[in-house]
């Protein structure tokens, strides 16, 4: 009787710790330099809103598991503070580790706040980015974010590659369907993977609607997804979308319904066989085709021969595995 207690006990406390998440969520300590302040807060789906005030619903679209914070201060006095007399400024870094349904699910979060042309820290492995005051690291199903604002970039920098080592997997997994933007005029760190409704609303209003089938991308099979990168120089950058449609949605209702989105939003359009044109007040050029489950949009290009070459070799790209 007493082994039975034993085995259920035992049985119980595995369990408790199975669902307790992964080691990295209950905090990270071994930082060269900096001493973690207290407790990581730990939040899910129904407190990730009171964390995050009114970004919470795109974070649950893209797949999310849990949240964690932790707050970490200079463990001893900084080698990069200032002339000697001069008391040192207050530093806090926050650290929060995003923990999702999946790799795929991880880079998509992480690729909402591309923009192009960001750089990361030399050494790391993973898909990162480095700003004055912030960085993230987007590493096997987790996405790292860090605050630091009173923090050096040096700083801030080399605690993420001391933390790198620490975050579960083997390196940024990447959606396959990123290989079907062609490479050629791509500006760098600016391909997005799009999946649900409030992404792909923040990503273009020719996005929105109903008719593309982004709803029901969390934990969803068959939703809609897309992929985008930006192309171009500084002063003519274009963007262009590929779109997978998902299992339900009728090709010829998001031809209409692209068709109405360009009636609203541009000037000139016409129908060019299966493709739809378009020009905005400047003169740019917006393009759209479908060819099976696939559609292409061509968004802002100052070149309509440009534009068409792009829209061509989107659809005829075949999905390779994608590359930095």
């Amino acid at each position: 009787m007493t082994t039975v207690k034993g085995v259920a006990v035992g049985f119980v406390l595995f369990v408790a710790a199975a669902c307790s998440g992964p080691d990295i969520m209950r905090g990270v300590d071994g930082i060269a330099g900096w001493k973690r302040t207290g407790p990581a807060e730990r939040y899910h789906k129904e407190g990730l809103y009171g964390h995050i005030n009114g970004g919470a619903e795109i974070v649950l679209q893209y797949g999310f598991h849990e949240l964690s914070v932790s707050r970490f201060v200079p463990g001893s006095p900084s080698p990069l503070s200032a002339a000697p007399g001069t008391p040192p400024s207050p530093k806090e870094l926050v650290l929060e580790i995003y923990r999702m349904t999946s790799g795929e699910a991880a880079f998509s979060l992480y690729s909402t706040k591309l923009e192009g042309g960001e750089k990361g820290w030399p050494g790391i492995p993973a898909d990162n980015w480095i700003s004055s005051g912030q960085a993230n690291l987007v590493k096997g199903g987790f996405l790292v974010n860090i605050l630091a604002p009173g923090c050096t970039e040096r700083e801030i920098g080399e605690f993420m590659a001391a933390l790198e080592p620490k975050i579960p997997g083997r390196g940024t997994v990447r959606p396959k369907g990123l290989g079907r933007l062609p490479l050629e005029g791509m500006i760098p760190s600016s391909r997005r993977y799009i999946r649900g409704p409030l992404a792909a609303q923040n990503e273009s209003p020719f996005l929105e609607g109903d008719f593309w089938g982004f709803a029901g991308a969390e934990g969803a099979q068959g939703a809609t997804e897309a992929f985008s990168a930006k192309y171009g120089g500084a002063k003519a950058v274009s963007k262009l979308v590929v779109v997978e449609l998902g299992k339900a949605v009728s090709g010829s209702a998001v031809e209409e319904g692209v068709f109405a989105a360009f009636n609203e939003y541009l000037k000139a359009v016409r129908r060019d066989g299966a493709r739809l044109e378009g020009q905005n007040e400047a003169g740019r050029w917006f393009l759209f085709r479908r060819s099976g489950i696939f559609a292409v949009l061509v968004l802002g290009d100052p070149d309509r021969a440009s534009a068409l070459a792009r829209l061509d070799s989107a659809l005829g790209q075949k999905p390779a595995d994608p590359i930095r």
